[in-house]
């Protein structure tokens, strides 16, 4: 029996800091649900999406670390084993809040009564969440931000669990606009899922990493040598096209405005304009934004001429595409079958191998979600 119990909720939080908390239960977790909710000082032209603040949600065991991303790698790994969209609202407004949510399961799902987090197998397990955010005019307002955190406890099981998924944050370097990043691989428990980010990029993830090579034992076996633009078609036809609406308010200026949204590879928008019915248009989508403007009265004979979006006119844009958080997944197998998972331990070395494209110098992650056994 699954209970959902609160360790904080809509905690205030300060502009900077680390939020830490215990895991004192008895029973098993079965998952981890982290939210924030958040407010503008004013209306603002800078990306509303509170994810991007959280830099770091960590479970750890004094120096053992079981679970280690930053939220918007959370999001990517809840969607690319769950096949749903995190939650997210987009706006740029300071009269609505803003929220976002992520989801950390350490079993296949919310049913599996044999992958858990047991806390009784560690000595002092914590949450920690670390984040930081702008406070003032043209930023977030003071006091608004806050988290909570809830935890899904398994009751009255039979048996305790066997194993639970852990995911880390494993690497991380500045992106090169040509040659291979070679990654050392950890080679103490079965892989389950990859997880690849190049953050703000100018083009899509596949563009810029264009090439992924597992090489165990210097090429005495390659489980995965292929293009980066097959596994995300791969990757696009099981998630199918993602959609993400953004609001984004007119404030008179005859200018391009910016909406923001989480793809890497778009696929073209929609827009709507409420309050004054005025005339809006979409310019051009780009990865992680769009271009929207005021837009003519339209007609069959001419094409709408550039306008100042008027001022309070709200835009809703609906962005199309794939790629959440600019991040390519590889699954190993199954991700319910341990079996079909890749087992490094037979080896003496195992290098990921990711050859480099387009931007220079931005973040770039790698992603590790591994199945460990509880010992004895």
């Amino acid at each position: 029996m699954l209970r959902k119990t609160y360790i904080c909720e809509d905690q205030v939080l300060d502009a900077s800091g680390t939020v830490i908390k215990n895991l004192d239960f008895s029973d098993p977790i079965t998952a981890i649900i982290i939210g924030v909710t958040g407010r503008f000082h004013d209306n603002n032209a800078e990306n509303p999406g509170l994810y991007r603040h959280i830099s770091k949600i960590e479970v750890v065991d004094g120096t053992d670390v079981l679970y280690s991303a930053n939220m918007e790698q959370a999001q990517a790994l809840q969607l690319n084993t769950t096949r749903r969209m995190p939650l997210n609202t987009l706006t740029d407004s300071w009269f609505y809040s803003h929220h976002s949510q992520a989801k950390i399961s350490f079993g296949r799902d919310d049913s599996d009564n044999e992958w858990a987090l047991d806390p009784t197998k560690f000595t002092n397990p914590q949450i920690k969440v670390t984040y930081a955010f702008t406070e003032g005019a043209g930023y977030w307002k003071d006091n608004e931000q806050k988290l909570t955190i809830a935890v899904l406890v398994n009751e009255k099981v039979e048996a305790r669990p066997t194993a639970f998924l852990m995911t880390k944050d494993i690497y991380s370097w500045p992106k090169a606009s040509s040659g291979d990043e070679t990654i050392d691989m950890p080679r103490d428990l079965k892989y389950r899922l990859l997880i690849m980010t190049t953050k703000d990029a100018l083009t899509p993830t596949y563009a810029e990493l264009t090439k992924i090579k597992i090489s165990c034992d210097i090429d005495k076996f390659v489980p995965v040598n292929m293009t980066m633009e097959d596994l995300a078609w791969e990757n696009a036809n099981k998630t199918g096209i993602l959609s993400q609406q953004v609001e984004r308010f007119g404030d008179g200026v005859d200018e391009d405005k910016n909406a923001y949204y989480p793809f890497a590879w778009n696929w073209g928008a929609a827009i709507e304009s409420w309050n004054f019915g005025n005339n809006v248009k979409v310019k051009r989508p780009y990865s992680g934004y769009i271009t929207i403007r005021g837009a003519g009265a339209a007609h069959a004979a001419a094409v709408p001429a550039d306008e100042a979006i008027p001022d309070g006119t709200r835009c809703l844009v609906t962005g199309r595409g794939y790629e959440l958080h600019f991040s390519e997944a590889l699954p190993f197998g199954n991700l319910r079958d341990p079996e079909e998972f890749l087992d490094p331990t037979p080896y003496k070395s195992v290098r990921l191998i990711l050859t480099q494209a387009q931007t220079a110098a931005i973040v770039s992650r790698i992603l590790l979600q591994q199945l460990r056994p509880y010992a004895g």
